[in-house]
């Protein structure tokens, strides 16, 4: 379903300019910020690109004519862009999927993967404050595996 373009145009407006919102559209106080990705063919536009520490929503309108992915990429020890904090797969053409993430204090990509593949068509995102609440060490491991086998040949 479509919102009618004035309202979403006049909220917007809002936002960029006197930082109105619910208190839902907070961060490091504990609501959740939300923003929209428009991501096309050749195309990766956010509403907003700058966000405070903590829960962010991405609402991710597939708009190209390929399914696509989104991804959020937060910087790794190399300093590269390509530490994966969320995703999301498998968009079909005009479908709308939601996103959400939890981010600290820094800055990341938002990378639009038409056809799914590729590096895809990145947009830089900054995030203002400290980690988000119930960050811990853990989440910079969030592909490490570990186990441990007993009696094996």
């Amino acid at each position: 379903m479509r919102a009618p373009v004035l309202p979403v145009l006049a909220a917007v407006a809002c936002l960029a300019l006197s930082g109105c919102g619910s208190s839902s559209d907070t961060g490091a106080s504990g609501g959740t910020q939300k923003a929209t990705v428009k991501a096309g063919d050749s195309t990766c536009a956010l509403s907003t690109t700058d966000f405070a520490a903590g829960k962010v929503e991405l609402e991710v309108e597939n708009t190209g004519k390929d399914v696509t992915e989104v991804y959020v990429y937060g910087k790794s020890d190399r300093g590269a862009f390509d530490k994966v904090v969320g995703e999301v797969e498998n968009i079909a053409p005009g479908a709308t999927r939601d996103l959400d993430v939890s981010l600290g204090g820094g800055e990341y990509e938002v990378a639009c993967k038409p056809g799914q593949k590729g590096d895809g068509i990145r947009t830089k995102i900054t995030v203002s404050g400290a980690a988000a609440a119930g960050d811990s060490d853990d989440a910079k491991y969030d592909r490490e595996v570990e186990f441990s086998a007993k009696e094996y040949a």
